[in-house]
C-alpha cells in the first residue's frame, strides 16, 4: 500500500489525525502516488473514534494536568455584559480572563492621569466568575497615549521627564490590584533583529511605532529600561508572576538562519542577560500567533530545544496569544478547518511536551470576534475561522484538537 510519512514530532501517526482530519499539509511525500481507499477508511475510523465528548471543557482537561487554560475575550468591555452566550461559552472554556492594560484606554492622558475603566471591568468579570486574571501589558512601544506619543516626539522632551513617567506608568498600573493578578507582561515586543543593535532591541526610531518613526523608551532611558521595569514592578506586586512576552518565535527554515529563529535566539540572550542581573522575570511569554498556511515550516524538535533552553533557566513558559491564521488557506470550510487544527495540534503536542509551559491562552474565543477579522482578512471575503468555536459558539475542530493535545500532555501536578 502507497503511504506518506508525517513529521509530529513526539506524536505518532494514529493520535495526530484522531479527531480533526485524513490529510496533512506537513506531510513529507516520497512518492506522488495517491492513498489508497483502505487507507483514507483507516484515517476516517480512526477521526470517528476520537470526537470529542461534550461534557468535557478545555479548562478541566487543561487543569487535570495541572494547567491552566485561559483566554482574551474580544469583546469591548461595555459590549460584555449584553452577550449573556458569549460570557457563559468564554467562562465554561477557560480558566482565565486576560485585561489589556493599553496605554491607548488606561493612559498616561498627563502626568499621572489615568483611566480604568475598561480594565476594571475585565478585573470585576474575573472577580465574578471566578476566572483568574492576567494582565497585559507594562510597557509597549505600539499603543501607547496620544499625549506620551507627543511626548516621544516632542524636540524639548528631556530623559528625566520620560523616566519620571516611565517610573511612575509602571508602578501606577501594577499596584493597580496587586496581590490578585496572576502574571503580568511587564514587557511586550522590545526585540527587532531587523533594526541592526548589537543587542536586538527595538529601535523605533528605525522601525517606527505603527509605521511613524520617532523616539521612545529606549531612545530616552537606554536599554536598562527592560530591567528597570520588572524590578518597579516586582515591588509594586511581588506575588504576580512576571513575563517577557514577544512574538515571531514559532517557525524554521532553519533554526539559524530564519527570522524567527534569529529572534528566537535574540530572545534567549535577552533572558540570559535579565537573569545574570538578578533580574526578576518568571516567565517567557510566547504570542503563537500560528498560520495554518506554514505547517510544514514548524521543527518541532527544534522549537523543543528552544523551550527546553528558556527552561534551563528557571522560568516559566507562558503560551499567551494562541490562534492560527486560514487567510491563505481554500475556500472550503471543511479543509480550512481540518488545517488550522492541525496547527494547533502538531504546536501544542510541541509545547505541552515541555513540563515549564505551566499556561495557555487563546486569543479570543469565537470567531464572531477575533482581530485577524480585521488584520488578517481573507481575499475572497469568506469569514476568517481561526478560534476553538465558530460563529454559532459551536466547537469547532480546532476544539477537538486543542483538547487531544491537553489531553495527551505529560502531569505537572
Amino acid at each position: 500500500m502507497t503511504r506518506k510519512l508525517f513529521k509530529y514530532g513526539r506524536r505518532s501517526l494514529l493520535l495526530a489525525f484522531g479527531g480533526f482530519g485524513a490529510t496533512s499539509l506537513t506531510c513529507q511525500q516520497q512518492d506522488s502516488q495517491a492513498q489508497e481507499p483502505e487507507f483514507n477508511l483507516y484515517l476516517s475510523k480512526l477521526t470517528k473514534q476520537n470526537k470529542s465528548v461534550r461534557g468535557e471543557t478545555l479548562r478541566q482537561i487543561a487543569a487535570s494536568k495541572g494547567i491552566i487554560y485561559g483566554g482574551y475575550t474580544q469583546r469591548a468591555y461595555d459590549e460584555l455584559p449584553h452577550d449573556i452566550k458569549f460570557k457563559e461559552n468564554f467562562c465554561r472554556e477557560y480558566a482565565m480572563v486576560v485585561g489589556g492594560f493599553f496605554g491607548v484606554t488606561v493612559g498616561p492622558f498627563g502626568y499621572n492621569n489615568y483611566n480604568f475603566q475598561q480594565t476594571d471591568a475585565f478585573f470585576n468579570f474575573a472577580t465574578q466568575n471566578n476566572l483568574i486574571f492576567r494582565a497585559h501589558p507594562l510597557i509597549w512601544n505600539e499603543f501607547n497615549s496620544p499625549w506620551l506619543v507627543e511626548k516621544f516626539k516632542a524636540a524639548d522632551t528631556t530623559s528625566a521627564e520620560i523616566d519620571k513617567i516611565f517610573t511612575n506608568h509602571v508602578a501606577t498600573l501594577a499596584k493597580r490590584h496587586a496581590g490578585r493578578i496572576h502574571s503580568w507582561d511587564v514587557i511586550n515586543e522590545a526585540i527587532n533583529v531587523d533594526d541592526g543593535r548589537s543587542d536586538n532591541l527595538k529601535d523605533t526610531t528605525k522601525s517606527g511605532i505603527r509605521g511613524e518613526k520617532c523616539p521612545a523608551w529606549l531612545n530616552f532611558l537606554g536599554p536598562d529600561y527592560i530591567e528597570r521595569a520588572f524590578h518597579i514592578a516586582a515591588q509594586a506586586d511581588p506575588k504576580a508572576i512576571l513575563v517577557y512576552n514577544d512574538n515571531g518565535l514559532t517557525y524554521s527554515n532553519p533554526y539559524n538562519s530564519s527570522w524567527d529563529g534569529k529572534r528566537r535566539i535574540a530572545v534567549l540572550k535577552l533572558l540570559e542577560r535579565l537573569k545574570a542581573k538578578g533580574t526578576p522575570v518568571h516567565a517567557l511569554g510566547i504570542q503563537s500567533h500560528l498560520d495554518g498556511s506554514r505547517n510544514q515550516e514548524f521543527d518541532g524538535q527544534k522549537f523543543r530545544k528552544f523551550l527546553s533552553d528558556v527552561a534551563s533557566m528557571g522560568l516559566q513558559i507562558i503560551i499567551s496569544e494562541l490562534d492560527v491564521r486560514d487567510a491563505k488557506l481554500p475556500k472550503d470550510m471543511a479543509t480550512r478547518d481540518r488545517l488550522v487544527a492541525e496547527a494547533y495540534y502538531q504546536y501544542l503536542s510541541v509545547v505541552l511536551d515541555e513540563p515549564a509551559v505551566t499556561t495557555i491562552v487563546s486569543w479570543g474565543l469565537s470567531d464572531r470576534y477575533t482581530w485577524l477579522s480585521g488584520f488578517a482578512p481573507r481575499k475572497d471575503d469568506a469569514d476568517v475561522r481561526p478560534l476553538l468555536l465558530d460563529r454559532g459558539y459551536l466547537r469547532k475542530p480546532a476544539w477537538n484538537a486543542v483538547a487531544r493535545a491537553l489531553r495527551e500532555a505529560p502531569n505537572r501536578t
